[in-house]
């Protein structure tokens, strides 16, 4: 091997002044290497200096360090910068390393300008360049914003779009792009960053009158230190607004961000717990607190929870979460406090109103400086003077100084004046405030809702009323279907978010999605039951959402699978209110709606099976088992639906005696569909029970039931579990052919997640079969799509492929850290694993762990468990060194 010739010798004033990009690179798994190479591993370091040191000098990059197997270089020129890194990596990719190692250098690129000192640069850019390094993956090339645009259009390159990173010890956030090329790997997971930034609304209005607030607020989560700090308030006050802010300025502070948590539309605390994974970006932790929490033990973030007043059980949930780490902070609003110890309430009154008239002495008062404002809004001429500012800060005084009910009335101004405004605020507060046992601040914010609402024509607000049903976000489509009236829907809702009693924002798609805000749709609700309409809204509410669960629903077995679980994910508030009405959990004396109920089971089974919701699922299935009459069809495919997740948490003889009752009576009506779905989810109930014969019988006579009928779909699913049986036996090639031929049918079919579960069971069998190289293709070419359905039984079912692959290789830690990743993911998602799955998984490990030393074995494996399903997979998927094998469950399809 050729001498490295030495580090070239710079003259340091020579070194670019001004606008610089910094290239930082690093060797991806030295220590790792080091420890297999020995020796030898000096003879990397130093050929993979030279290879990167004459692309550096090539495009005239100025050396500023180099330690290890790392560089920093400074380039005048951010195209020759990208340039350098490209013919680097692309170098580094054709090498033949000593020892076969597998050398991938991770490099960054960031552009700005550093201060010059003694000979090299200091400032917050060179920090910068060198997070975005250590945010790389090895072979990967990150370069930031600025980067990218100075570096221009590098010929035969391209630039993916990663988004908003915060990186560890700098403000704000960093927007990285992945350099493309041909020669260079295109895959690789999220960049190691602190995440996505934070999550806080921004509000299209200023916040009036609350500095004072503000800064007492901040000083209690920073100077202070306070754990819990809860916004207390009447509806209407202004808490969200004030923490939302106060949020706002304290991103930055924390490392791990700022989150916005709204709660609004949730009902328990089992959905409380789903969404704050969702917001946190935990996906996998949907169903399993204890792993929330547990993730949360080593972060340092601020958790806004927004409304919390509705929800029994919460102040438990707060109470574990500000015990997870002693870095995590909660701040919430809630119109009454949690009282858990070590609270510090902070309750929030409404805005100040001026004693007196006097022009000079109001104009900045709180309360009317926000009434002059929103009356702006709407009519730009607005003024304050000597005429109007008696009415005006009557109108406030009357409002006690609430900003939901100034904001509502102020909203009226392009109609009417000050003076107009004040005779009818005083008639509604007088009628409200007449109720007996209702706070003074509520009786005032609902003077203002009921004056704002009176003002509006019949229609709109026969509208308003019905759209009060909604829970979260609605699009135009759901507003059409729930109002009856004859005029245009999209006139009604215009007058409605004129009025600011209907929000707006553009989604992603460019459509709007409308909301309701919380307290405005409960007086909503309040007046459609006095108008005697709840009945009839809530029954096209339901209806409307039947609707799009019966049109999405099929699309989970489409080649649309991601529109439609998309779909069902954003109507899920919705579909949680339809249920709840039909099957009166919401305190009604009965079920207001079985039918309609177990309707919206029936097509949601699927999606709480194959997306993640299984808890969710279970537990309005056994709701609408309980509610049923009768068996009907509907019932019958509810008790199927149970049965299916029942057996997930491994419960094989409830699901046996539920599929038994399903199976009898498909049979009774000759429903040849019914009975081939019973007979395939009936056979996995006895292969989990020990009982492959009769498992058998079953399949078999499901496929004979379906090809006499022409059924595709039982077909596929009938015939992947017989193959499954094969397995089982150890008759590979037996199961190998009825695998493809069930593939076969669920590309004729275009099911996507059929055709990912087919690929996933044949990389099952080419694995049990010694085929270890056919078996880990399958899982390299599979992983991100099983990672895109959301189903955490495929996902498991990875894992435990490329972790009996790594046991046969001999790679003990390898195979430790994937069975530990598996194992927490069945907890998390209440994944029971079937007996022969389980003897051959053991089977696989037992070698190579008894070969282990205990220690370190129990220590990788625990590192698995903290994986998210992301980077599990990204792992599981990895393209193991030659020589690896693998090991997997076959798990049989439910229908």
């Amino acid at each position: 091997m050729t001498e490295p010739r030495a580090g070239p010798s710079h003259d340091y004033r020579a070194l670019p002044d001004g606008t610089v990009t910094m290239l930082f690179s690093d060797m991806e798994g030295s220590t790792a290497l080091l420890r297999r190479l020995g020796d030898r591993y000096a003879e990397v370091v130093t050929l993979q200096r030279r290879i990167q040191r004459d692309a550096f000098v090539r495009h005239g990059g100025h050396e500023l360090g180099t330690e290890g197997d790392s560089f920093f270089v400074a380039f005048s020129r951010a195209q020759e910068a990208v340039a350098a890194a490209l013919t680097a990596q692309r170098a580094i990719a054709e090498v033949s390393w000593p020892g076969d190692a597998a050398v991938r250098i991770r490099t960054g690129l960031h552009t700005g300008e550093p201060r010059r000192h003694e000979d090299g640069y200091v400032g917050l850019d060179v920090h910068r360049a060198a997070r975005v390094a250590a945010a790389a993956h090895g072979g990967q090339i990150l370069l930031t914003e600025a980067t990218r645009r100075l570096a221009g259009d590098v010929p035969g390159t391209g630039a993916k779009d990663l988004g908003e990173h915060r990186l560890r010890d700098l403000p704000g956030t960093t927007r990285l792009y992945q350099l493309l090329a041909d020669g260079l790997d295109a895959d690789f997971p999220p960049p190691r960053t602190l995440g996505r930034g934070s999550s806080v609304p921004q509000f299209s209005t200023t916040l009036v009158g609350r500095d004072v607030e503000r800064r007492a607020l901040e000083g209690f989560l920073t100077e202070q230190g306070c754990r819990l700090v809860s916004v207390t308030g009447p509806g209407g006050v202004g808490k969200t607004r004030l923490a939302a802010a106060v949020a706002t300025d304290l991103d930055g502070a924390f490392r791990d961000g700022v989150h916005f948590v709204p709660l609004a539309p949730i009902r328990s605390p089992d959905v409380m717990w789903s969404t704050l994974a969702e917001t946190l970006g935990m996906a996998e932790q949907l169903d399993d607190p204890a792993q929330l929490l547990e993730d949360l033990a080593t972060r340092d973030l601020l958790l806004l929870l927004d409304n919390l007043e509705h929800l029994h059980g919460a102040a438990d949930v707060v109470d574990q979460l500000v015990r997870a780490g002693p870095s995590v902070r909660v701040l919430t609003t809630s119109r009454r406090p949690l009282h858990i110890t070590g609270e510090q309430e902070f309750p929030l009154s409404p805005l100040e109103v001026p004693e007196g008239a006097s022009l000079p002495d109001v104009s900045l008062a709180p309360a009317v400086d926000l009434f002059v404002q929103r009356a702006r809004l709407v009519r730009p001429t607005f003024v304050l003077d000597d005429h109007n500012v008696a009415d005006v800060v009557a109108v406030c005084r009357q409002l006690d100084g609430v900003p939901l009910a100034i904001e509502l009335v102020a909203a009226a101004a392009k109609m009417f004046g000050p003076r107009a405004m004040r005779a009818r605020v005083g008639r509604c507060l007088e009628m409200v405030t007449s109720a007996v046992g209702v706070p003074d601040r509520q009786r005032t914010l609902r003077a203002a809702i009921a004056w704002s609402y009176d003002l509006l024509p019949p229609p709109v607000r026969r509208a308003f009323r019905q759209l009060g049903v909604f829970d979260g976000e609605f699009d135009l489509e759901a507003a059409a279907a729930v109002l009856d009236d004859d005029a245009e829907p999209l006139d009604l809702i215009a007058e409605l978010i004129d009025a600011s009693l209907v929000m707006v924002r553009e989604a992603p798609d460019g459509e709007p999605r409308l909301r309701v805000l919380r307290t405005v749709a409960a007086f909503g609700r309040e007046r459609l039951a006095e108008e005697g309409e709840e009945h009839d809204t809530r029954r096209r509410h339901a209806g409307h959402y039947l609707d799009l669960a019966e049109s999405a629903g099929p699309q989970l077995r489409s080649s649309a699978h991601l529109l439609g679980r998309d779909r069902l994910v954003a109507a899920g508030p919705n579909l949680r209110g339809a249920l709840t009405w039909c099957f009166g959990t919401d305190g009604l004396d009965r079920p207001a709606d079985i039918r309609t109920g177990l309707r919206l089971c029936q097509q949601l089974a699927w999606f709480w099976y194959g997306c993640g919701h299984r808890t969710e699922g279970r537990r309005w299935l056994s709701v609408a088992a309980a509610a049923a009459e009768g068996d009907t069809d509907e019932h019958m495919d509810v008790l199927h639906g149970l049965a299916v997740l029942t057996l997930q948490t491994g419960d094989a003889d409830r699901s046996r005696e539920l599929l038994t009752r399903t199976l009898a009576h498909h049979r009774r009506r000759g429903d040849a569909r019914g009975v081939a779905r019973s007979l395939n989810a009936l056979g996995g109930a006895h292969r989990a029970l020990g009982d492959p014969e009769g498992a058998r019988a079953l399949w078999t006579e499901a496929a004979d039931t379906a090809r006499a009928t022409g059924m595709t779909r039982p077909l596929a699913t009938a015939v992947s579990n017989l193959a499954a049986l094969e397995l089982d036996a150890g008759n590979h090639d037996a199961a190998l052919p009825l695998f493809r031929e069930s593939l076969e049918l669920d590309r004729g079919l275009g099911d996507a997640w059929g055709i990912t579960a087919g690929h996933i069971n044949i990389a099952t069998t080419y694995l049990r079969a010694g085929h270890l190289d056919a078996s880990e293709q399958c899982l390299v070419e599979q992983g991100s799509v099983v990672l895109g359905l959301g189903d955490d039984e495929l996902v498991v079912d990875v894992l435990e492929i490329a972790c009996a692959i790594a046991a046969r290789r001999g790679q003990a830690r390898r195979a430790a850290r994937l069975l530990g990743a598996a194992r927490a993911l069945r907890r998390r998602a209440e994944l029971a694993i079937t007996e022969p799955d389980r003897v051959y998984l053991e089977a696989q490990i037992a070698p190579v762990r008894a070969a282990s030393d205990p220690l370190r074995w129990a220590a990788d494996e625990a590192d698995g468990a903290l994986l998210d399903a992301d980077a599990a997979l990204g792992e599981a998927t990895e393209r193991a060194p030659t020589g690896i094998d693998t090991v997997a469950s076959s798990n049989p399809c439910p229908s």
